[in-house]
């Protein structure tokens, strides 16, 4: 169970993870080292997972976005395992696919692909298609992206143990 001082500070590093131990004690109300315990705390228990860099895409030469619906025929468990472990192998090796996500519904998988361009795309897609065997694939290109986060907003409780929306 986390509290209240512990969201606050999950907001806080999400927004900004370059935030000194003294920065994020002001906003919070503690000191330096209570703030540094509780983030060990947090990754000690697996809640903060890592820390990363955002970065730019178009100066980074990949400005092409697209989600890729993949199906992937199978005729039975030991060659639905197969299968996956083609997908999960394919998208470890490869990347411009930013995401992979086992679905529920009429496709298998879901990829967030980013690539320098079409004929990167077309390539990355061929190679997608012969590797996982898949019998069916669909391609979104992105035109425009409004919203773009990795932030996921902790829930919080009330004193009286009932769950409260997100707040800042």
């Amino acid at each position: 169970m986390i509290d209240e001082i512990d969201n606050k500070i999950i907001r806080l590093l999400q927004t900004n993870a370059r935030l000194s131990n003294g920065e994020i004690a002001a906003a919070v109300g503690l000191n330096p080292s209570s703030v540094f315990e509780r983030v060990k705390k947090l990754e000690r228990k697996g809640i903060i997972t890592g820390y990363s860099a955002l970065v730019d895409p178009e100066k980074l030469e990949k400005p092409l976005l697209a989600f890729t619906r993949v199906t992937v025929g199978t005729e039975g468990q030991q060659d639905f395992e197969a299968s996956r472990d083609r997908v999960i192998k394919t998208c470890a090796e490869e990347p411009d696919i930013l995401e992979c996500h086992h679905v529920a519904g009429e496709d298998c998988y879901i990829l967030k692909i980013r690539t320098g361009g079409p004929k990167q795309l077309e390539r990355l897609l061929n190679r997608i298609r012969v590797v996982t065997r898949s019998v069916h694939t669909v391609t979104n290109i992105v035109l425009s992206t409004y919203k773009e986060t990795m932030r996921i907003e902790p829930e919080h409780e009330s004193e009286s143990g009932e769950q409260l929306a997100p707040h800042d």
